[in-house]
């Protein structure tokens, strides 16, 4: 066990980072609440002038619920290492994983989840008050096993985008500025998980595509079980999908990483 007292330590040095960091990520919350009010008065006006209670397969209630859980959801599967590791590989600071006993991968893993666990008390208990406003607000009922199922798909989901932005982080050992490509990648998946609008908005064509990739999985799929959109079964199906694509993206991860390693170059300090 004494391996793992090396990764224990990376946990907590990345959760005191977070501590050191915890105003600039409250002030990040604060400006994230402003699309969400927009949005909000947004969704109530087309309601309002609508003919139809349900609109692009949500009623209003349902509607509510997932456009002031899509911006808190986002931001807990959040990354933000793909940067950290793309100055280890520009500056050479991957060579002393190469040498030392430690992987790169429980290293980055370790150090991720040190630094969403402040954060990620400080989002629960926002969105516990986002829970009891919708119910005291706009009627949503919360039963138990949905609350516990988007607790553990949420928690899936952050292990699965974790992965996903790993994957993508391997593109720095062909391309040395990539920070750019990054907020790109950010962008539009955060389009194709539902962070923005419910993926039903764009259009049919646009779903079966999400469909057949992972992201949904991260925001949309966690937001629709808690919502009541779908069913028992479809949740459990959902959580099936969630785990067959974290090994796919595990898969994938360890192949993109050895040959990238085999190109990687040292020539930084």
């Amino acid at each position: 066990m004494r391996w793992l007292n090396k990764y224990a330590k990376t946990f907590e040095l990345g959760f005191q980072t977070a501590l050191e960091y915890r105003i600039n990520f409250l002030l990040s919350l604060i400006s994230a609440a402003y699309p969400i009010f927009i949005q909000a008065f947004m969704w109530t006006a087309i309601y309002r002038n609508s003919s139809e209670p349900v609109v692009y397969g949500y009623t209003y209630q349902q509607m509510m619920a997932y456009t002031f859980m899509a911006g808190l959801v986002a931001r807990i599967v959040r990354t933000g290492f793909e940067y950290e590791i793309m100055d280890d590989i520009k500056n050479g600071k991957f060579s002393q994983f190469l040498v030392q006993p430690m992987g790169y991968f429980p290293y980055r893993l370790s150090s991720y989840l040190g630094q969403k666990l402040p954060n990620l008390g400080m989002i629960l208990g926002i969105l516990l008050v986002v829970l009891l406003g919708l119910n005291v607000f706009f009627g949503i009922s919360l039963e138990f096993y949905r609350v516990l199922a988007f607790l553990g798909t949420l928690t899936l989901a952050v292990v699965l985008n974790f992965l996903i932005f790993y994957c993508f982080s391997a593109i720095a050992f062909w391309v040395v500025e990539i920070g750019f490509l990054f907020e790109g990648i950010r962008i539009v998946t955060i389009l194709l998980s539902g962070g923005i609008f419910p993926l039903e908005v764009f259009g049919p064509l646009f779903v079966r595509v999400s469909n057949l990739l992972p992201f949904k999985y991260t925001v949309n799929y966690p937001i629709n079980v808690l919502n009541g959109k779908i069913s028992p079964i479809e949740t459990v199906q959902g959580m099936l999908m969630q785990g067959i694509w974290i090994i796919l993206c595990l898969l994938m991860a360890n192949y993109l990483w050895r040959v990238g390693s085999r190109r990687y170059v040292a020539i930084g300090g």
